[in-house]
């Protein structure tokens, strides 16, 4: 009798918990999260391939978090990756980065703007999937984290965009600022 008494209750917790989890998705509405004041030009990607520390392949594996609270303490997703190929830099098999942007509880989806020096602005594009392979490129922080680009994030992987790639890094303007190591470098 104890045991059934047991198993019921344990039945009953999980049920209860899990209708207290609420899983949010984007509904397809965009808001703008900030306007970023870049200093180079993002749309510029021989710029990008040289402001950036590291550039790769890599498998969304997880999403730690990606909802924004109504006050906008917190503005970053954390995403757990998986390397699949180091294209600039050597960053270990299994990492963890943030990304500025998130959802809303409602599922609109928050993104940043950014503004290049010519007061152009561009949009994210959108947020990282999972389960998908994107091409990322990442800043390492003063902390030895790992922040995922302002912008075009969620271009999903093919031959093709790593070929474009490749041509960048290959080909990089350099960009002089103060540089990190993530915790993740090999």
């Amino acid at each position: 009798m104890k045991r059934i008494i047991t198993c019921a209750v344990c039945l009953l917790l999980v049920l209860v918990l899990t209708a207290c989890t609420k899983n949010v998705t984007s509904n397809g509405n965009i808001e703008n999260l900030a306007i970023v004041n870049m200093a180079f030009d993002c749309t510029n990607p021989y710029e990008y391939a040289g402001i950036v520390d590291y550039i790769f392949v890599g498998t969304v594996e997880g999403i730690e978090s990606i909802i924004i609270d109504d006050n906008y303490e917190h503005t970053d997703s954390i995403y757990k990756i998986h390397v699949d190929n180091n294209l600039k830099g050597e960053l270990a098999e299994n990492i963890t980065c943030s990304k500025l942007g998130g959802l809303k509880k409602d599922g609109t989806m928050l993104l940043i703007v950014a503004e290049t020096p010519n007061g152009d602005q561009i949009a994210d594009s959108g947020l990282p999937e999972l389960g998908k392979q994107y091409v990322f490129s990442a800043y390492a922080q003063p902390d030895g984290s790992l922040s995922l680009s302002e912008i075009f994030d969620n271009r999903e992987y093919n031959e093709a965009l790593l070929k474009e790639y490749i041509e960048y890094i290959d080909n990089e303007i350099p960009f002089e600022r103060d540089r990190f190591v993530s915790k993740y470098s090999k």
